[in-house]
């Protein structure tokens, strides 16, 4: 009597009526013990026991098996809806890989992961030079490839097209990053003095700080004492309410020295904010006890009011380009870019990419540069 196959063998069968070799394996069961099955078909019966052999291989690997009717959108919203939430990422960065998947799927969300109408990279590349700025080239190819990492980990797929695929050839042209003046920094903080922007404006620009993290830094982390420094421990998050988060990276947590100027503002701001509290009474919020830059309510400020606020008192004078002004004040005065890589908590290939303008001005690689002339003037 002949032995029965086991479901983890598979089974090969000739289907007359169609004239190919087909094969059948039993992948998993449903939850009421029937049997999930998933068949290929070739042409000739060599074709399809290698078809069945790597399937069986992948299941003894604890992987999945591919299927070529599974399309990039398919997958794509799956892992949306299924990976992304578990990597820990912050609110707004999962929007906005949802933004990107928005903008790259009607071109390639019709590709499949395996077969003949597999994604290519050439299909990526002409993706990326549909798109209007180079940064957005590189988000939609950059989020390609994080779903696709995510295929070929499970083995889904033998390779990573957009991993694959070449970078449009000016992505990587420097940033166009305009820092304040010395004489805007001055008009900032002159406009702004005797309110409560003041002291924010001038920590920021002289600590570099995200506008996330600058308002969220609580007076634990404030030292103004001896060697007074501010150290990042926390930002703030605005998707779906105002909350406190982790820094952006790991290497975001960081110490960073203050000016004398800076502690004397902070000095005198955390005299006013308890003035504010004592005004307020019950109607203070306890839900952001040790909170360094409040409203007059004690909550937290938005990032919007800060913008308004600034580029009202000089024009284009947003948060965020005071970190750009501490970080280019510091390379063009000849700081270390590792140093300054630090205490931005940006790595230094980071900062080589955004202030290469910078870097390649200063007045010292002149200097030396002439040397080699023997001293010529």
């Amino acid at each position: 009597m002949p032995r029965k196959r086991s479901n983890r063998e598979g089974s090969i069968y000739k289907n007359e009526a169609r004239g190919r070799w087909e094969a059948a394996l039993v992948i998993d069961h449903h939850p009421d013990g029937r049997p999930i099955r998933r068949r290929f078909t070739a042409r000739t019966r060599a074709q399809v026991a290698d078809k069945l052999d790597d399937a069986k291989k992948a299941l003894d690997h604890g992987l999945a098996i591919p299927d070529p009717t599974t399309t990039i959108a398919a997958y794509s919203r799956w892992w949306q809806a299924e990976v992304l939430p578990g990597e820990g990422l912050a609110p707004k960065t999962e929007r906005w890989y949802g933004e990107m998947l928005d903008l790259l799927l009607p071109d390639v969300g019709h590709r499949t992961l395996t077969g003949p109408r597999a994604l290519t990279p050439a299909d990526v590349e002409a993706l990326c030079a549909k798109q209007r700025t180079p940064r957005t080239a590189d988000a939609v190819r950059t989020t390609l490839s994080k779903v696709l990492r995510s295929a070929e980990t499970r083995g889904l797929i033998a390779r990573n097209a957009a991993r694959l695929a070449k970078r449009r050839r000016d992505s990587g042209a420097a940033r166009d990053v305009k820092a304040l003046t010395v004489t805007e920094v001055t008009g900032l903080l002159d406009a702004l003095d005797g309110t409560r922007w003041h002291p924010i404006a001038l920590v920021g620009v002289t600590t570099g700080l995200r506008p996330g993290e600058l308002l969220a830094l609580h007076w634990p982390d404030v030292h103004l004492g001896t060697d007074p420094n501010v150290s990042v421990r926390h930002a703030l998050s605005y998707v779906g309410g105002i909350r406190l988060k982790a820094p952006k990276r790991a290497r975001s947590y960081r110490t960073v020295p203050l000016v004398p100027e800076a502690v004397t503002a902070l000095k005198a701001w955390r005299k006013t904010q308890a003035a504010e509290r004592l005004k307020a009474g019950p109607l203070w919020s306890t839900d952001w006890p040790e909170l360094v830059f409040t409203t007059e309510a004690g909550v937290p400020h938005r990032v919007t009011a800060l913008w308004k606020a600034f580029t009202g008192a000089v024009d284009g004078a947003h948060p965020h380009r005071l970190r750009h002004t501490y970080a280019t004040h510091l390379l063009e005065a000849g700081t270390p870019i590792h140093h300054v890589a630090e205490l931005l908590g940006d790595t230094v290939g980071t900062i080589e990419g955004t202030y290469s303008h910078v870097l390649r001005t200063k007045h010292e690689v002149v200097a030396a540069a002439r040397g080699l002339l023997g001293g010529a003037t």
